[in-house]
């Protein structure tokens, strides 16, 4: 294989990489953008509901902030350390690994930037069953009011 050949496909890999990771740091939302790169994969987009977490203290391989009053806020879900400067531009992934009363524990996973305190943590709310959403119970209601007038229709 020619060395230009290798050379060019290694630079077109690192832009597209660099496409990618921007779409997903909250970048590349505009039609215009979506139009001039029509053969990118639609990345997913950290959901707007997400907690916001100010950073209390990192270490090496982990973030540590405050949960104040999240009880929905467990181990093993996913998190993302954003910078507020560069309009929420995307740092590192999160998991975390350890929570208590007042504080939670994030192992970093990948990182684009060294995270700082000057971060702030964005933690999507879990996916609520399907069993405790109203969408659910109101269609148990119609569906048994339905059934009931009919039962008393038909006798």
């Amino acid at each position: 294989m020619n060395a230009s050949v290798t050379v060019r496909r290694a630079v077109r890999r690192a832009v597209l990489g660099a496409v990618a990771l921007l779409t997903v740091a909250g970048g590349g939302c505009h039609r215009s953008e979506r139009a001039a790169a029509p053969l990118m994969p639609v990345l997913p987009r950290i959901p707007r509901d997400a907690a916001r977490f100010e950073i209390d203290a990192v270490d090496d391989s982990t973030a540590t902030f405050r949960v104040f009053e999240s009880r929905w806020l467990r181990t093993g879900l996913s998190a993302y350390a954003v910078d507020p400067v560069h309009r929420d531009a995307l740092v590192a992934r999160l998991t975390i690994i350890r929570r208590d009363s007042t504080t939670a524990t994030a192992l970093v996973t990948s990182q684009v930037a060294r995270v700082t305190t000057g971060h702030f943590v964005l933690v999507p709310p879990p996916p609520t069953p399907w069993w405790a959403t109203k969408r659910f119970w109101i269609g148990a209601l119609v569906g048994t009011a339905v059934g009931a007038g009919t039962t008393a229709a038909i006798r």
